[in-house]
């Protein structure tokens, strides 16, 4: 999903700048460093029952764990250094990670694992995120390195919520994470204004993954497994799926995709504040003229996404406009006024993903006041975004579809007793 970082992007935006109906909220890692702690040539002059004490002692120091929180301005032999990695160990890690990972994009706050076996480097693991991981073993002497899944022990666990407050309250208060709340509003994005179209009383439901580590530790849960949003009347589902060519998304239970060529919203933050008509007062000029597009009312520097891939034809100053930006989708194309600022990198004739920021709400040209005006054109007459009938995501091929029913089945059950 290209768009993935448009709502996680606007849902941080929601929480800085507060507003809307749905309310944000962020409801802490912990670092061990396990040492060797015996050296093996202590065992001297000690009697038969020392003699077994310390050697239990030597056997549980012969593999030692350091786990290393990276810090900002740390690199891998700097933090090599630190644990007393010898260069030569160092070089031969790098050789063999570097078609892997490449290790000079560490991330601060993240973790490396570095084991050592019999006072030698055994492996190094570093974290690329909650599902892989690189890891680095030393084989007979020499390094490889692979990437590889990270083991969990999983369960499938059922919530369901009703909106009294706000999606992440109600989502909240029956055990549900923010991860779980933010991938659920990113599965129905193309169907559902989770700004806007949020009502008292929508309901949903999903079966997700619980995760925990082999010794029992919990880490943050795992994809959806399934779901279903019941918003102002109006029901959508959602199943995981993978395909036989190991292409994974979601599907409604048609088989269809839940994924649109364009975003219900440009726009995470907000309200409509004028919307489509041909008949509208004008607030500035105060004659009743067309308004063939959206008004968006949002804090001023709120960011603006493209609602779908396409080719920048325009970006800069449009007179009345202010500042804008204008995408070409094919035959369709969506303008974005008002702006504040467009930004970084989009250019006439660059080439944009839905979801990319393009600009900033502002008040530039003639407004009123910091919003962004949103028009949808296909063959160049104006549409009203919000009934058009838009292009709809690719469906499963025959092939797949009684594997998918299969799914489909066995969750819906699960959907619907909740």
């Amino acid at each position: 999903m290209n768009s993935i970082k448009y709502v996680s992007f606007s849902l941080i935006a929601f929480v800085v700048v507060g507003g809307g109906f749905i309310l944000w909220h962020t409801p802490k890692s912990t670092s061990v460093t396990y040492e060797r702690e015996a050296v093996p040539g202590d065992l001297g002059n000690t009697s038969g029952k020392d003699l077994s004490q310390t050697a239990a002692v030597i056997e549980q120091s012969d593999t030692g764990v350091k786990e290393i929180e990276i810090q900002p301005g740390d690199t891998f032999s700097t933090i090599m250094e630190k644990i007393d990695v010898s260069a030569e160990d160092q070089n031969s890690i790098l050789a063999a990670v570097q078609d892997v990972y490449d290790f000079t994009k560490l991330q601060a706050g993240k973790f490396i694992h570095v084991v050592f076996a019999q006072d030698a480097l055994a492996s190094v693991d570093y974290d690329l995120n909650d599902d892989k991981k690189i890891v680095i073993k030393n084989v007979d002497g020499e390094f490889i390195a692979e990437e590889e899944a990270v083991e969990y022990d999983v369960v499938e666990v059922t919530k369901s919520a009703t909106i009294e407050s706000s999606l992440f309250i109600d989502g909240g208060a029956v055990g549900l994470s923010d991860k779980t709340l933010v991938e659920l509003a990113e599965i129905f994005q193309w169907d559902i204004d989770f700004s806007t179209d949020i009502r008292e009383g929508d309901s949903f439901s999903l079966v997700y993954e619980d995760r925990k580590t082999p010794d029992g530790e919990p880490v943050r849960p795992g994809k959806i497994m399934a779901a279903k949003f019941e918003n102002q009347g109006t029901s959508y589902d959602a199943y995981y799926y993978e395909t036989e060519d190991g292409v994974a998304g979601y599907y409604a239970a048609n088989g269809e995709s839940v994924e649109r060529q364009f975003l219900s919203s440009p726009i995470g933050v907000g309200y409509i504040s004028s919307g489509f008509s041909y008949s509208r007062v004008n607030p500035v000029t105060r004659q009743v003229t067309p308004h063939r597009a959206l008004d968006y009312a949002a804090p001023h520097g709120t960011p603006v996404v493209a609602v779908a891939d396409g080719e920048v034809t325009v970006a800069g100053d449009k007179g009345g406009l202010g500042i804008t930006v204008e995408i070409r989708h094919g035959q369709y194309k969506s303008q974005y006024a008002h702006l504040s600022k467009i930004a970084s990198g989009i250019k006439q004739g660059e080439t944009v993903l839905q979801g990319d920021v393009v600009g900033y709400v502002g008040s530039t040209g003639i407004s009123t006041g910091p919003h962004l005006q949103y028009a949808l054109f296909k063959a160049g007459a104006p549409i009203n975004p919000l009934e058009a009938d838009l292009p709809v995501g690719e469906s499963l091929a025959d092939a797949e579809l009684d594997n998918f029913q299969d799914i489909v089945d066995r969750y819906k059950v699960k959907l619907e007793a909740n």
